[in-house]
């Protein structure tokens, strides 16, 4: 199998780099890829091409049936790309072939959703409130958006910053993460194809050593409007305060360590079979994993025997094979420090089920009677291990669930909707889940944190505000 080569990508053209860096796979080792290592220079020449596009060019002030048709088109181009896409996730991030597809259908909706509202954006205007004269409302582009992005969602991750940032008019750079920059390179070149303008959308690549200078660059910049970050809380931190030179709108999205809350009430295989793919979906590395599950004591040796049946179930194999559910972790790097915890976790808690390692993979791993205010219950682990933490009242569920300094998502499972909205209500999360984990088939909702998990939304009509600024006009009538 040929070995990709990726460049930069800048005023809509592949851009070489003077040096370059390889990825691995993580299931196999093999080589997945080679990409051109970003640095300053590279990051500043992303720029400069943004703002020349966004002062200049014309994507700024393009009709919105131009942003509809590219975005469609895109959306229509990714599709027709699926197995492409889903092959690089595969072979540079480990995740299985079933969910890179699905996350590419997922990415194809994005796209469309966001064209549909490239179509609606409206001003108003206040008519009524003074006879002799006239209020506008207007909604503009932000201006230069820079995102940052994550490995663990590599293709979804940068299109729900980057399909509402075009429908709004802003042009962008982006940084995707060294570990699976392949999906993000791909997006680039389907966009050019689509016809998006050169300079709209520029991407560079850069390993963990330069890639700190390259986003360090976006983010202090005063050519840059707006950034948009995805990763851990302490690299959001140093974002933030890099983009406080310049008082540039900042939205990050970050960690958390979410509360999946099971009542007597529940139905229970539901719950159990749920609460599995809630903390082991992408082996586990997904920002609002399920992670915590507070169970209630009545049902707890009941439950925790389902637990153990439907952990049982996982398979963990070859990404590229259909059958696999669950990958292997990012990196060694990644592998090494989910071990630490199970080792912590050995020490402070009864290991239920799993805890075996091989290769990169770890297996689904359930530690019961974990305290809520220790390190296992309170870090984010990125990897597929459950702490069970009993309960007695709703009250104390509640008060368990908001003992955390995320507040991202977290679950409810119960027959009684008075319970669930009591519980929706009192858990400080950016989005809840009742009977379900992860998604009850709603696209485009809000998604985003409370808390430590971050600031700003992704998704939904509030995910394009984001790439938005609000002007108000006063006229005088004569």
């Amino acid at each position: 199998m040929t070995t990709p080569q990726f460049d930069l990508w800048l005023d809509g053209a592949n851009t070489p780099a003077a040096v370059r860096f390889e990825r691995h796979s993580p299931f196999d080792g093999t080589l997945a890829g080679t990409f051109a290592d970003g640095g300053e220079q590279d990051a500043a020449a992303a720029v400069g091409s943004a703002r020349r596009a966004f002062d200049d060019g014309p994507w700024p002030s393009s009709p919105a049936r131009r942003r509809f048709e590219i975005l469609t088109e895109t959306a229509r181009l990714l599709t027709a790309n699926a197995d492409l896409l889903a092959e690089r996730m595969v072979r540079e991030s480990g995740k299985p072939v079933t969910l890179a597809l699905g996350e590419v259908a997922a990415s194809a909706r994005c796209l469309e959703y966001y064209a549909g509202l490239a179509l609606a954006v409206e001003g108003s205007a206040v008519s009524e409130r003074n006879p002799g004269a006239l209020g506008l409302i207007l909604r503009e582009p932000v201006g230069v958006a820079a995102l940052i992005t994550a490995w663990n969602f590599p293709l979804l991750g940068v299109v729900c910053k980057l399909a509402p940032a075009l429908a709004a008019g802003c042009t962008v750079v982006a940084k995707p993460s060294h570990l699976c920059p392949g999906p993000t390179m791909l997006l680039a070149q389907l966009l050019g194809t689509a016809g998006l303008p050169g300079g709209v959308f520029n991407v560079v690549t850069s390993q963990r050593e330069q890639g700190a200078v390259v986003g360090q660059h976006f983010a202090s910049s005063r050519a840059v409007d707006k950034i948009a970050f995805t990763g851990s809380t302490a690299t959001g931190q140093a974002v933030m305060r890099a983009a406080a030179g310049n008082a540039k709108r900042v939205a990050l999205e970050l960690g958390g360590k979410s509360a999946n809350i099971v009542f007597p009430d529940a139905p229970l295989a539901d719950a159990a079979r749920t609460a599995i793919s809630a903390f082991t979906f992408n082996s586990g590395q997904q920002c609002s994993a399920g992670s915590r599950l507070l169970l209630h004591r009545d049902i707890h040796d009941e439950f925790l025997a389902l637990l153990v049946e439907h952990a049982g179930k996982q398979v963990l194999g070859d990404p590229a094979e259909a059958a696999t559910t669950m990958g292997p972790l990012i990196s060694r790097r990644q592998h090494e420090r989910v071990l630490g915890y199970l080792d912590l976790g050995r020490a402070e808690a009864k290991l239920v089920t799993g805890g075996g390692s091989h290769g990169n993979f770890v297996e689904p791993t359930v530690f019961d009677g974990v305290d809520n205010s220790s390190r296992l219950a309170q870090e984010e682990i990125f990897g597929p291990v459950l702490s069970v933490i009993p309960f007695t009242t709703e009250q104390e569920a509640v008060a368990l669930a908001n003992d955390s300094a995320y507040g991202l998502a977290g679950g409810v499972w119960t027959g009684s909707m008075d319970t669930a909205f009591r519980v929706v209500r009192g858990v400080r999360t950016g989005k809840m889940f009742v009977n379900c984990y992860n998604t009850a088939g709603l696209d485009d909702m809000p998604h985003g944190g409370y808390k430590e998990s971050g600031t700003g939304r992704e998704f939904g009509h509030a995910g394009l505000e984001e790439f938005q600024e609000l002007k108000t006009v006063q006229i005088l009538l004569r």
